[in-house]
């Protein structure tokens, strides 16, 4: 199982413990939605229920970050309901955060950065993941909803972020994903050795996870015989500076061995009207939320009455096996109910 398929969890062992024994302090890692407003509408898009609507304040991100450090948060990404480069604050937030010494990351869609932002993004973030689903002019304006123009605005960004990287001698990583759905998968392949040629680090196939709010409707199943080859030819794009990942179909199952979300408390989503979740996919769902972040502060939300009836919630009444594939609390949610629930004999005797 590749990293993204799978979880880092375990070498946060003294935040398991803490999160065990009631103390932990603060999240491993903050989402942050800076807008829900996005240039594209993607087909397959989780959040366009949501109506793409509402942003922080100006200057409120700023505050944001410097609390998230204070409190021991120990990682932000950029990313969330829309597209973050669309917030006027998010580009000074990424350099706040790096300053205070948190690790950054971004996800985007690439299309509307800027000549002054490569050598910002090169030298404070560690990871940047570019949304980029589609293989041709065409099937980019189809598949993202937009024009056909922003296709190449966006090969160009990955390419001066990459000049940046280079000149910089920044260790960033430069990623790109790809929702697999059959209005792109003839392109997938040859769209893996495009990015391979622009220096990108890897290239991950991600198939489409259902969602009971989701617009989107696959009415094709696409076959194992088409993943099952599309895997190996990826492999044969391979190098020591580049990986094509197909994520493991495996994660595709609702099923779940676990009846509680251990993992909760790790990974925390502050969405675009200051809503703090814990979990994702569930933002349609009001007892879900923590508390908000217009309103409170965010320690004052992590000791709050209301973020534990939201994780209540969530574990007491919501059906685990109803929920999406593989969300992002799934593998962390697995290992740490293997440490609670031993599925072998005889655990002491290591």
């Amino acid at each position: 199982m590749n990293l993204l398929d799978g979880h880092k969890i375990n070498y946060h062992t003294k935040e398991i413990s803490d999160m065990f024994e009631g103390r932990l302090e603060a999240p491993i890692y903050v989402e942050i939605s800076p807008t829900g407003i996005c240039n594209h509408k993607c087909l397959f898009c989780h959040y366009n229920y949501l109506g793409h609507e509402g942003k922080f304040k100006k200057g409120k991100i700023l505050e944001l970050v410097r609390e998230l450090a204070e409190i021991g948060v120990k990682s932000v990404v950029f990313a969330g309901n829309g597209e973050p480069t669309l917030h006027v604050d998010t580009i000074e937030a990424i350099q706040l955060a790096k300053s205070l010494g948190l690790d950054v990351a971004m996800s985007t869609n690439g299309a509307l950065l800027k000549e002054e932002h490569f050598d910002i993004l090169a030298k404070n973030l560690t990871w940047i993941r570019f949304s980029f689903n589609a293989g041709s002019e065409e099937n980019y304006a189809h598949v993202h909803q937009t024009k056909s123009d922003d296709w190449h605005k966006v090969i160009e960004n990955i390419k001066k972020l990459k000049e940046a990287k280079t000149r910089l001698k920044s260790d960033i990583t430069i990623g790109s994903q790809f929702v697999l759905i059959p209005e792109n998968k003839e392109y997938a392949l040859e769209h893996g050795q495009r990015l391979k040629d622009l220096g990108v680090d890897y290239f991950s196939v991600k198939h489409f996870y259902d969602h009971s709010h989701n617009e989107f409707e696959v009415k094709e199943v696409i076959s194992e015989e088409f993943i099952e080859s599309l895997s190996k030819e990826a492999e044969k794009l391979n190098s020591d500076n580049f990986n094509f990942l197909v994520r493991s179909t495996k994660n595709l199952s609702s099923k779940r061995v676990y009846t509680k979300c251990y993992g909760l408390e790790f990974i925390v989503f502050i969405d675009e009207n200051g809503d703090v979740y814990s979990c994702f996919s569930h933002q349609y769902d009001k007892k879900t939320i923590m508390g908000n972040v217009f309103q409170n502060s965010f320690k004052e939300i992590w000791a709050s009455v209301k973020k534990q009836e939201s994780l209540n919630h969530i574990n007491d009444c919501i059906e685990k096996n109803s929920c999406q594939p593989n969300c992002r609390h799934h593998q962390i949610n697995n290992y740490l109910w293997e440490l609670k629930n031993p599925s072998i004999e005889h655990v002491n005797f290591i």
